[in-house]
């Protein structure tokens, strides 16, 4: 009877040693939030701070060829244009690494203003027609970051390609997230339905002028349905 507190504890002992070994031996979790790039002029200054409660080390690949130490960090830009930040926390021997587009741009936010679908896919899954003896009827929604989406009120009735007016014109993007376009076939006959037919994804990074001229619309593919988008970049 005596002996069996002494083995419990010593049971509860060898779990704890095992999970703090085993929290040792894991790398650590990296995140970290910026300041607004947004700036009328140059230089801009932006303060990163990194999230990695365990790691001994936060450093810092600022996407211009300059690098830098420390849980917080204040970095100057001198041009404007989309920059990959990269943040590597390190802790014992492991690290791990966390990558996002910073803007640093005069413009505060991206309308679109026109999304021309220029092929969609000919054929369902298992090469069955959209719609048997005609041609498919497009619409789409647009999905926003933080998930707000756009419905079109609007349908292209027995139409492969066609071009649709963006009304109303949507509000500020956050130009390092996806904004998300769905191009369905939409019947409203009998029997409605909405069959999605493709999804493209696509970043204002990616087009980010660093100047106050730039394209004002670009092609955006993802398999076999091929979208170009007309928008405009607002100071």
């Amino acid at each position: 009877m005596k002996i069996r507190p002494l083995l419990y504890i010593s049971f509860l002992f060898v779990i704890a040693a095992c999970k703090k070994d085993k929290e040792s031996d894991s790398a650590p979790s990296i995140s970290f939030t910026t300041t607004s790039g947004y700036k009328t002029s140059l230089p801009v200054n932006v303060v990163f701070t990194a999230n990695s409660p365990s790691a001994d080390n936060i450093s810092w690949d600022f996407g211009d060829g300059t690098t830098g130490q420390g849980f917080t960090v204040n970095h100057t830009y001198t041009g404007f244009g989309s920059y990959n930040v990269t943040a590597t926390a390190t802790k014992g021997g492991l690290s791990a690494t966390y990558s996002k587009d910073l803007a640093i741009t005069f413009f505060r936010r991206a309308v679109i203003k026109k999304i021309d679908v220029l092929q969609t896919p000919a054929l369902k899954p298992g090469g069955i027609d959209w719609d048997p003896g005609n041609f498919p009827d497009l619409t789409y929604d647009i999905v926003f970051p933080g998930d707000t989406t756009y419905v079109s009120g609007t349908v292209l009735n027995n139409a492969e390609t066609g071009s649709f007016n963006v009304i109303p014109s949507q509000g500020t993007f956050i130009f390092n997230e996806d904004v998300k376009f769905d191009i369905y076939d939409k019947d409203v006959g009998n029997v409605p339905d909405k069959e999605l037919m493709g999804i493209v994804r696509f970043k204002f990074i990616s087009v980010l002028p660093d100047t106050t001229v730039y394209v004002d619309s670009v092609q955006v593919n993802s398999g076999a349905l091929r979208l170009m988008l007309k928008f405009e970049f607002q100071l």
